[in-house]
């Protein structure tokens, strides 16, 4: 197989399984287990998911993740993410993304700020740079975007939560018009007790139809987690378990996509300070 026809394969699978970054796929293992609803979840991978989540975190923190879609490399994606809590500012937080290998790649860079406006409501945005990669002589983009998101606590126990990528329709090159798609997400999540936590979200965008999520965490014990999660359009279940010693986190999970197969993920974070 040449290298063009294999390019050619490889856009076939993104297409098929909208994994290309541009689309803001959400981001971390306790996402991935959690089928990926995770637009009411508070912890550094908000930075990627729903930043107003970031407003609720009192520390520094940073992590690193990577993924590795349908088990091949050349579908594999890598992150780091950074917050930093400033007392009666704000949260800032930078994140980098990577989709892809040396003949097709996506980049993604984030600068995020989320702030909450006392103890029920909190709101984030995000400026991206994307930097596209097409070998075979096509050359690089380089673009940019925008994200708006907030969280609601009607109740100590129960979020409600909102996200929108590239709500300006940004262009993504000018043949056919083609653009960075704008993606709607809604979720909520509920802690049935201190140790259940359950969360729901749709997805929506103008180019495919939308998408349902839904996963469930369970706190075993003070370290452990275990969560199973599916998403819908095609039907695909998730699993996977987390782990917390002192100031690290460290999460892993996989799902099952029926043709495609499987894709592990994992992500590291460690929370400075106490």
């Amino acid at each position: 197989m040449n290298p063009t026809q294999f390019l050619h394969i490889v856009y076939f699978l993104l297409a098929l399984s909208r994994v290309a970054l541009a689309q803001n796929s959400p981001v971390g293992a306790r996402s991935a287990a959690l089928g990926n609803a995770s637009v009411p979840l508070s912890d550094v991978w908000a930075s990627y998911n729903n930043q107003a989540g970031l407003a609720w975190l009192k520390q520094i923190e940073a992590g690193a993740y990577y993924e590795n879609r349908f088990l091949l490399s050349e579908l594999s994606s890598q992150g780091l993410a950074v917050i930093v809590p400033v007392k009666k500012i704000g949260c800032f937080g930078l994140n980098f993304t990577r989709f892809g290998y040396t003949q097709y790649n996506e980049n993604k860079f984030g600068l995020a700020y989320a702030r909450n406006f006392g103890p029920i409501f909190s709101a984030g945005i995000q400026f991206n740079i994307h930097w596209i990669h097409i070998g075979e002589g096509y050359g690089d983009l380089v673009t940019a975007s925008g994200e708006l998101s907030f969280q609601v606590k009607p109740l100590p126990r129960w979020v409600i939560a909102a996200h929108v990528f590239n709500p300006t329709r940004t262009p993504l090159a000018e043949y056919n018009r083609e653009k960075i798609p704008t993606i709607f997400r809604l979720g909520t999540s509920y802690a049935f007790h201190e140790k259940v936590l359950a969360t729901t979200e749709i997805q929506a965008d103008l180019d495919f139809h939308p998408i349902f999520r839904a996963g469930v965490e369970y706190h075993a014990i003070e370290q452990l987690y275990f969560r199973l999660g599916f998403s819908s359009n095609p039907v695909s279940p998730t699993f996977g378990f987390g782990l917390q010693v002192k100031g690290f986190k460290l999460d892993a999970a996989a799902a099952w996509q029926p043709v495609l197969g499987f894709s592990p993920q994992a992500s590291l974070s460690y929370k400075f300070g106490k």
